[in-house]
Protein backbone atom coordinates (compact mmCIF):
# COMPACT_ATOMS: atom_id res chain seq x y z
CA UNK A 1 0.00 0.00 0.00
CA UNK A 2 1.15 3.43 -0.80
CA UNK A 3 1.23 5.49 2.02
CA UNK A 4 3.27 8.98 0.63
CA UNK A 5 3.13 10.37 -2.27
CA UNK A 6 6.31 13.45 -2.60
CA UNK A 7 6.58 16.14 -5.33
CA UNK A 8 8.62 13.79 -7.72
CA UNK A 9 6.58 10.37 -7.33
CA UNK A 10 4.85 11.42 -10.81
CA UNK A 11 7.40 12.89 -12.59
CA UNK A 12 8.45 10.38 -14.93
CA UNK A 13 4.59 10.71 -16.38
CA UNK A 14 5.01 14.64 -17.10
CA UNK A 15 4.60 14.68 -20.95
CA UNK A 16 1.97 11.56 -21.22
CA UNK A 17 -1.48 11.96 -21.84
CA UNK A 18 -2.22 10.52 -18.40
CA UNK A 19 -6.35 10.96 -17.96
CA UNK A 20 -7.18 8.59 -14.92
CA UNK A 21 -5.28 7.76 -11.70
CA UNK A 22 -6.68 5.66 -9.06
CA UNK A 23 -5.02 5.88 -5.79
CA UNK A 24 -7.80 4.28 -3.71
CA UNK A 25 -7.86 2.22 -0.43
CA UNK A 26 -4.31 3.13 -0.24
CA UNK A 27 -2.84 3.86 3.24
CA UNK A 28 -2.22 7.78 1.98
CA UNK A 29 -1.51 9.85 4.51
CA UNK A 30 0.91 12.37 3.16
CA UNK A 31 0.54 13.80 -0.19
CA UNK A 32 3.22 16.88 -0.85
CA UNK A 33 2.61 20.30 -2.34
CA UNK A 34 2.52 20.43 -5.84
CA UNK A 35 3.01 16.12 -6.29
CA UNK A 36 0.07 16.05 -8.83
CA UNK A 37 2.01 19.15 -11.19
CA UNK A 38 3.19 16.77 -13.51
CA UNK A 39 -0.46 15.40 -14.63
CA UNK A 40 -1.64 18.02 -16.58
CA UNK A 41 -3.82 15.96 -18.51
CA UNK A 42 -5.80 13.83 -15.92
CA UNK A 43 -9.41 14.30 -15.88
CA UNK A 44 -10.19 11.82 -13.35
CA UNK A 45 -8.88 11.47 -10.09
CA UNK A 46 -9.86 8.57 -7.33
CA UNK A 47 -8.55 9.38 -3.85
CA UNK A 48 -10.87 7.12 -1.92
CA UNK A 49 -10.83 5.42 1.57
CA UNK A 50 -7.09 7.53 2.46
CA UNK A 51 -6.27 9.97 5.04
CA UNK A 52 -4.72 13.45 3.56
CA UNK A 53 -4.75 16.54 4.81
CA UNK A 54 -5.81 19.44 1.78
CA UNK A 55 -3.56 21.85 1.33
CA UNK A 56 -3.91 24.50 -0.17
CA UNK A 57 -1.06 23.30 -3.17
CA UNK A 58 -2.56 19.78 -2.64
CA UNK A 59 -4.47 20.00 -6.47
CA UNK A 60 -2.13 22.27 -8.28
CA UNK A 61 -1.35 21.33 -11.67
CA UNK A 62 -4.60 19.18 -12.12
CA UNK A 63 -6.23 22.16 -14.95
CA UNK A 64 -7.81 19.35 -16.76
CA UNK A 65 -9.47 17.65 -13.71
CA UNK A 66 -13.01 17.03 -13.99
CA UNK A 67 -13.75 14.50 -11.35
CA UNK A 68 -12.57 14.18 -8.12
CA UNK A 69 -13.17 11.38 -5.68
CA UNK A 70 -12.48 12.13 -2.06
CA UNK A 71 -14.88 9.64 -0.06
CA UNK A 72 -14.26 8.84 3.22
CA UNK A 73 -10.20 10.20 2.80
CA UNK A 74 -10.09 13.53 4.24
CA UNK A 75 -8.03 14.43 7.98
CA UNK A 76 -8.10 17.68 9.71
CA UNK A 77 -9.49 21.20 7.76
CA UNK A 78 -9.75 21.89 4.50
CA UNK A 79 -7.49 25.07 3.49
CA UNK A 80 -8.65 28.00 1.77
CA UNK A 81 -8.55 28.25 -1.47
CA UNK A 82 -7.20 24.53 -2.02
CA UNK A 83 -9.91 23.90 -4.89
CA UNK A 84 -9.38 26.87 -6.97
CA UNK A 85 -6.44 25.30 -9.20
CA UNK A 86 -9.27 23.09 -10.39
CA UNK A 87 -11.34 25.68 -12.94
CA UNK A 88 -12.51 22.59 -15.19
CA UNK A 89 -13.83 20.69 -12.22
CA UNK A 90 -17.35 19.17 -12.84
CA UNK A 91 -17.91 16.44 -10.28
CA UNK A 92 -16.78 16.71 -6.50
CA UNK A 93 -17.79 13.85 -4.24
CA UNK A 94 -16.82 14.49 -0.83
CA UNK A 95 -19.02 11.62 1.18
CA UNK A 96 -18.33 10.14 4.80
CA UNK A 97 -16.04 12.86 5.65
CA UNK A 98 -15.44 14.80 9.05
CA UNK A 99 -13.83 18.12 8.73
CA UNK A 100 -14.32 21.44 11.02
CA UNK A 101 -16.48 23.10 8.16
CA UNK A 102 -16.91 25.17 5.32
CA UNK A 103 -15.76 28.84 5.12
CA UNK A 104 -16.43 31.44 2.59
CA UNK A 105 -13.44 30.19 0.19
CA UNK A 106 -13.96 26.39 0.79
CA UNK A 107 -14.75 26.09 -3.34
CA UNK A 108 -13.57 29.37 -4.55
CA UNK A 109 -12.55 28.90 -8.10
CA UNK A 110 -14.94 26.19 -8.62
CA UNK A 111 -16.73 28.05 -11.30
CA UNK A 112 -17.18 24.93 -13.47
CA UNK A 113 -18.57 22.71 -11.13
CA UNK A 114 -21.83 20.96 -11.75
CA UNK A 115 -21.99 18.47 -9.23
CA UNK A 116 -21.00 18.57 -5.15
CA UNK A 117 -21.73 15.62 -2.73
CA UNK A 118 -21.17 15.96 0.98
CA UNK A 119 -23.41 13.07 2.18
CA UNK A 120 -23.15 11.89 5.59
CA UNK A 121 -20.05 13.96 6.25
CA UNK A 122 -19.69 15.97 10.04
CA UNK A 123 -18.78 19.51 9.31
CA UNK A 124 -20.76 21.45 11.80
CA UNK A 125 -23.75 22.05 8.92
CA UNK A 126 -26.13 22.42 11.62
CA UNK A 127 -27.00 26.00 10.14
CA UNK A 128 -27.01 26.91 6.82
CA UNK A 129 -27.40 31.03 6.46
CA UNK A 130 -26.16 32.57 3.22
CA UNK A 131 -22.63 32.85 3.11
CA UNK A 132 -22.34 29.09 3.82
CA UNK A 133 -22.32 27.82 0.52
CA UNK A 134 -20.63 31.60 -0.85
CA UNK A 135 -17.79 30.36 -2.12
CA UNK A 136 -19.73 28.53 -5.06
CA UNK A 137 -21.72 31.99 -6.03
CA UNK A 138 -19.65 31.84 -9.28
CA UNK A 139 -20.27 28.12 -10.19
CA UNK A 140 -22.78 26.34 -12.47
CA UNK A 141 -23.86 23.83 -9.92
CA UNK A 142 -26.60 22.01 -10.67
CA UNK A 143 -26.49 19.08 -8.32
CA UNK A 144 -25.94 20.01 -4.69
CA UNK A 145 -26.19 16.33 -1.78
CA UNK A 146 -26.69 17.44 1.58
CA UNK A 147 -28.04 14.23 2.19
CA UNK A 148 -27.73 12.99 6.14
CA UNK A 149 -25.03 16.23 7.29
CA UNK A 150 -27.12 17.20 10.78
CA UNK A 151 -28.61 20.21 9.40
CA UNK A 152 -31.09 21.56 11.79
CA UNK A 153 -31.91 25.16 10.41
CA UNK A 154 -31.89 26.83 7.00
CA UNK A 155 -31.90 30.30 7.13
CA UNK A 156 -33.28 32.88 5.07
CA UNK A 157 -31.81 32.63 1.35
CA UNK A 158 -29.38 29.77 2.65
CA UNK A 159 -28.89 29.33 -1.41
CA UNK A 160 -29.25 32.42 -2.91
CA UNK A 161 -26.13 31.87 -4.22
CA UNK A 162 -26.74 29.26 -6.50
CA UNK A 163 -28.96 30.27 -9.35
CA UNK A 164 -28.44 26.92 -11.40
CA UNK A 165 -29.07 24.24 -9.09
CA UNK A 166 -31.53 21.87 -10.47
CA UNK A 167 -31.59 19.35 -7.49
CA UNK A 168 -31.12 20.07 -4.24
CA UNK A 169 -30.91 17.00 -1.71
CA UNK A 170 -31.92 18.10 1.82
CA UNK A 171 -33.35 14.34 3.36
CA UNK A 172 -32.27 12.06 6.40
CA UNK A 173 -31.41 15.59 8.54
CA UNK A 174 -32.77 16.86 11.85
CA UNK A 175 -34.63 19.80 10.19
CA UNK A 176 -37.41 21.39 13.38
CA UNK A 177 -38.33 24.47 11.48
CA UNK A 178 -41.49 26.47 9.85
CA UNK A 179 -40.83 26.79 6.09
CA UNK A 180 -41.65 30.24 5.40
CA UNK A 181 -40.54 30.13 1.97
CA UNK A 182 -37.40 32.52 1.85
CA UNK A 183 -34.74 29.57 2.60
CA UNK A 184 -35.52 28.95 -1.03
CA UNK A 185 -35.49 31.82 -2.35
CA UNK A 186 -33.15 32.69 -5.37
CA UNK A 187 -32.91 29.01 -6.29
CA UNK A 188 -34.76 30.49 -10.06
CA UNK A 189 -33.81 26.67 -11.76
CA UNK A 190 -34.79 24.38 -9.03
CA UNK A 191 -36.68 21.34 -10.57
CA UNK A 192 -36.06 18.57 -7.54
CA UNK A 193 -36.33 19.36 -3.43
CA UNK A 194 -35.46 16.36 -1.37
CA UNK A 195 -36.53 16.98 2.16
CA UNK A 196 -37.76 13.71 3.05
CA UNK A 197 -37.14 12.00 6.68
CA UNK A 198 -36.61 14.91 9.07
CA UNK A 199 -37.69 15.89 12.13
CA UNK A 200 -40.61 18.64 11.67
CA UNK A 201 -41.37 20.85 8.71
CA UNK A 202 -43.95 23.05 9.64
CA UNK A 203 -45.81 24.09 6.47
CA UNK A 204 -47.36 27.74 5.90
CA UNK A 205 -49.38 29.07 2.11
CA UNK A 206 -46.03 30.83 1.19
CA UNK A 207 -43.92 27.76 1.84
CA UNK A 208 -42.76 27.05 -1.57
CA UNK A 209 -43.69 30.37 -3.38
CA UNK A 210 -39.98 31.02 -4.28
CA UNK A 211 -39.64 28.31 -6.43
CA UNK A 212 -42.50 27.82 -9.24
CA UNK A 213 -40.49 25.55 -11.41
CA UNK A 214 -40.09 22.44 -9.12
CA UNK A 215 -41.48 19.22 -10.80
CA UNK A 216 -40.63 17.34 -7.51
CA UNK A 217 -40.93 17.39 -4.45
CA UNK A 218 -40.34 14.63 -1.68
CA UNK A 219 -41.50 15.55 2.04
CA UNK A 220 -42.40 12.03 3.37
CA UNK A 221 -42.37 11.87 7.05
CA UNK A 222 -41.84 14.80 7.77
CA UNK A 223 -44.55 15.82 10.57
CA UNK A 224 -46.37 18.16 8.65
CA UNK A 225 -49.32 17.02 9.72
CA UNK A 226 -51.54 19.84 9.61
CA UNK A 227 -52.31 21.05 5.79
CA UNK A 228 -55.43 22.55 6.30
CA UNK A 229 -54.01 25.95 4.94
CA UNK A 230 -55.73 28.33 2.35
CA UNK A 231 -54.27 28.97 0.48
CA UNK A 232 -52.67 25.54 -0.25
CA UNK A 233 -48.16 25.22 -0.14
CA UNK A 234 -48.71 23.62 -3.60
CA UNK A 235 -51.06 26.20 -5.27
CA UNK A 236 -47.68 28.23 -6.35
CA UNK A 237 -45.96 24.52 -8.16
CA UNK A 238 -47.84 24.55 -11.43
CA UNK A 239 -45.33 22.34 -13.01
CA UNK A 240 -44.75 19.69 -9.94
CA UNK A 241 -45.50 16.08 -11.59
CA UNK A 242 -44.32 14.22 -8.50
CA UNK A 243 -45.52 15.01 -4.76
CA UNK A 244 -44.46 13.04 -1.63
CA UNK A 245 -46.17 13.87 1.55
CA UNK A 246 -46.70 10.15 3.03
CA UNK A 247 -46.19 8.98 6.32
CA UNK A 248 -47.09 12.43 8.21
CA UNK A 249 -50.49 11.48 9.85
CA UNK A 250 -52.28 14.24 7.89
CA UNK A 251 -55.37 14.55 9.99
CA UNK A 252 -57.82 16.69 7.45
CA UNK A 253 -57.18 17.77 3.64
CA UNK A 254 -58.95 20.34 2.32
CA UNK A 255 -60.44 20.04 -1.02
CA UNK A 256 -58.43 22.81 -2.79
CA UNK A 257 -54.91 21.39 -1.13
CA UNK A 258 -54.18 20.09 -4.82
CA UNK A 259 -55.91 22.92 -6.68
CA UNK A 260 -53.87 24.03 -9.88
CA UNK A 261 -51.34 20.80 -9.88
CA UNK A 262 -52.65 20.34 -13.39
CA UNK A 263 -49.16 18.41 -14.33
CA UNK A 264 -49.16 15.63 -11.42
CA UNK A 265 -48.40 12.49 -12.06
CA UNK A 266 -47.40 10.93 -8.95
CA UNK A 267 -49.05 11.56 -5.77
CA UNK A 268 -47.56 9.29 -2.70
CA UNK A 269 -50.47 9.92 0.40
CA UNK A 270 -49.40 6.91 2.15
Amino acid sequence: KLSYIGKSTFQGLQGTNLTILNLSQNSLSVIENDSFRWLSNLQYLNLKLNNIHVSSRLFYGLSSLKYLNLINSLTGKIEDFSFHWLYHLEYLIMDNNNFPGITANTFTGLNNLKYLSLCNCNINLQRITNKTFSSLANSSLQVLNLTKTRISTIESGAFSSLGHLKILHLGLNEINQQLTGHEFKGLNNIQDIYLSYNKNLTLQSESFIFVPSLRKLMLRKVGCNNLALSPSPFHPLRNLTVLDISNNNIANIKEDLFDGLDKLVILDLQ
